[in-house]
């Protein structure tokens, strides 16, 4: 997070809590992996915890690297594929499924170039303004499209879904990294993780009304 160590474990804790709400929500399998989107958020703060002390106590300092990578995998490599995953597995509009598996296949795309970059190039990882900044050194013309294909990928599926009111965990989602694209231009990467942590708590929202809708047509 972009706060402290203590408000990165803080919010894993909270966000485990609420991966575990979500999972009791679910009421069939293919809702699994968009159910897992907070536990997975729970994860990568409670990595970003690590990246916080390896900058701040010197004890701490061999598990820079580690954590830093760890941190970046989840950030710029998995959400881009994720996302799209387990809008898919929800999707039940033949139509809307293959645009969805486009979106997949160009967020594995992007993930795996990403991942790519992450292991040849160095990266300048600093605290800034009470935040962690990821200064990534990739090559000029591949981050003039990175958060475009980024959004694209993490936020757009939501608003291609034809699952019910899938809109309000997208909305949220789109807002958050727009806010911080305007306001946190410098700290994009830890900022927005942190207020899409936030934002995920919609997930248990969708579940339930996915639920809701479920059971209101098994009695009608």
């Amino acid at each position: 997070m972009c706060f402290s160590a203590t408000a990165s474990f803080g919010a894993s804790a909270a966000l485990t809590g609420i991966g575990i709400f979500a999972a009791r929500k679910v009421t069939e399998p293919q809702q699994r992996a968009f159910a897992a989107i907070p536990i997975i958020f729970a994860v990568q703060q409670f990595v970003e915890g690590f990246v916080w002390l390896s900058l701040t106590q010197a004890s701490w300092a061999e598990w820079f690297r580690l954590s830093t990578f760890i941190f970046l995998f989840f950030a710029e490599v998995l959400w881009p594929m994720w996302v799209p995953f387990a809008m898919l597995l929800l999707e039940k509009e033949q139509r809307t499924r293959r645009v969805l598996r486009i979106a997949f296949v160009l967020g594995f795309i992007f993930g795996m170039h990403t991942l790519y970059y992450l292991l040849l190039n160095t990266y300048d990882v600093r605290i800034a303004d009470h935040h962690v900044l990821y200064k990534l050194n990739f090559p000029l013309t591949f981050v003039v499209f990175t958060w475009i294909a980024y959004g694209m990928g993490t936020v757009m599926p939501a608003f291609l879904s034809s699952v019910p009111k899938m809109w309000i965990f997208g909305l949220p989602m789109a807002l958050s990294f727009l806010v911080t694209l305007v306001f946190y231009p410098s700290y994009v990467i830890s900022v927005w993780c942190f207020f899409a942590a936030l934002m995920s708590v919609f997930v248990v929202v969708q579940l339930a009304i996915s639920r809701k809708e479920k059971g209101a047509e098994a009695s009608g």
